[in-house]
């Protein structure tokens, strides 16, 4: 495989009014194929660079690029589960994986999704909110995975 998957150049992202920094002129390449981990204390920016990447947030300024794009050209080939893990606590579980695939017309893979589910012997009727952390985060992944990142 050849290619960039993410690319940043001089990236920076503050918040607040006082613009605390994030990230601060980050430069960095990844290829394409490559399995990289993004490592480092609390509020180092970690978090910051994947919502960036995964297009939820926008650069202070710099670039950065996802498969030679900008991250929400080529959002629904990426997939991102965030810390928080945002569900709705309300639905249960079959009706989150139905919620995955009415958002992910033509590229939904119920197998993919169920397969997780399954293996995590979670049962299709619990609501989202009767789960554990770790259960929650074991949906979460099936909603990023079913859409066939």
């Amino acid at each position: 495989m050849t290619g960039t998957a993410i690319e940043a150049a001089a990236l920076s992202r503050t918040f607040g009014r006082r613009r605390k920094a994030a990230l601060d002129a980050c430069d960095f390449r990844l290829p394409a194929g490559s399995v990289c981990a993004v490592v480092g204390p609390n509020g180092a920016g970690k978090s910051t660079l994947l919502s960036l990447a995964a297009g939820l947030i926008r650069p202070t300024d710099g670039t950065l690029t996802v498969l030679g794009q900008a991250p929400a050209a080529v959002r629904e080939r990426l997939a991102y589960v965030a810390q928080d893990k945002p569900l709705h606590p309300q639905l249960t579980v079959a009706d989150t994986l139905r919620f995955g695939r009415e958002l992910n017309p033509g590229r939904w893979d119920a197998k993919v999704a169920e397969r997780i589910v399954d293996e995590g012997e979670l049962e299709p009727d619990a609501r989202i909110r009767t789960l554990s952390g770790g259960q929650r985060t074991r949906v979460a992944l099936a909603l990023a995975l079913g859409k066939r990142p």
